[in-house]
């Protein structure tokens, strides 16, 4: 029998944000990345679109790397009936763009 098998994601989000209510629905989906760089490189791309406008100013975007609970039909479940949240295992900021 295999054993269900985690996943590594980055994504990136305000550093403004609280920790507390990361993974709460905003009404703006998330967007990850299958690498570090290739979310790094989002936000280099958002920052340096964002500092073209005369009226803009960059807010600083911290990168993230999570992992999730294992792939089984209860942890999809929980996910599908509750937040993002709850298929992360494991958090944390790995970097934060200024």
């Amino acid at each position: 029998m295999s054993q269900s098998q985690s996943f590594t994601f980055y994504t990136y989000s305000l550093v403004s944000e609280g920790d507390k209510d990361r993974w709460a629905y905003t009404g703006i989906p998330g967007i990850f990345f299958g690498d570090g760089e290739s979310a790094r490189r989002q936000v280099l791309e958002l920052r340096r679109d964002v500092e073209s406008e005369p009226d803009c100013k960059w807010s600083p975007m911290r990168l993230e790397r999570i992992e999730t609970f294992p792939v089984s039909k209860e942890n999809i479940l929980t996910l599908l009936n509750s937040e993002m949240g709850s298929f992360v295992k494991s958090y944390e900021i790995i970097d934060v763009i200024d």
